[in-house]
């Protein structure tokens, strides 16, 4: 019944709540000798899958699957800003973290908008 933009969308709020708490996480063990900091990897995978749909030109060809790719946490071991080899910048992390809670609500309200639009076609509104 709805469509590939509420998936997107939906899938898009699920990776912004895993970041929040993957920043919350590496905050957490800033100082935490030999902490790695983690990230998530979501959107270079989407622009990969998105990148390899193809164009359906008969109608015999089969439909490519709407599946979404699943977040990636990664743990950044390259990086380090202490001598004790602790990889956390805690201003970096905050402003990230506040960066992502923006884009939250950014796509929350999408949500609600695009479930608005469906209530007003079953509605009749």
């Amino acid at each position: 019944m709805f469509s590939n933009t509420i998936s997107l969308i939906k899938t898009a709020m699920d990776v912004a709540m895993l970041r929040q708490n993957v920043h919350a996480q590496n905050i957490a063990n800033a100082e935490t000798p030999g902490y790695k900091r983690k990230y998530v990897a979501f959107e270079e995978m989407l622009r990969s899958e998105m990148r390899l749909r193809l164009a359906k030109t008969h109608e015999k060809h089969l439909e490519m699957s709407s599946n979404l790719p699943g977040p990636k946490l990664v743990t950044d071991r390259e990086i380090f800003y202490r001598n004790d080899e602790t990889g956390v910048d805690i201003d970096y992390e905050i402003a990230q973290m506040t960066a992502n809670g923006l884009k939250y609500e950014v796509l929350s309200r999408l949500m609600s908008k695009n479930l608005e639009y469906y209530n007003i076609v079953v509605r009749g509104v």
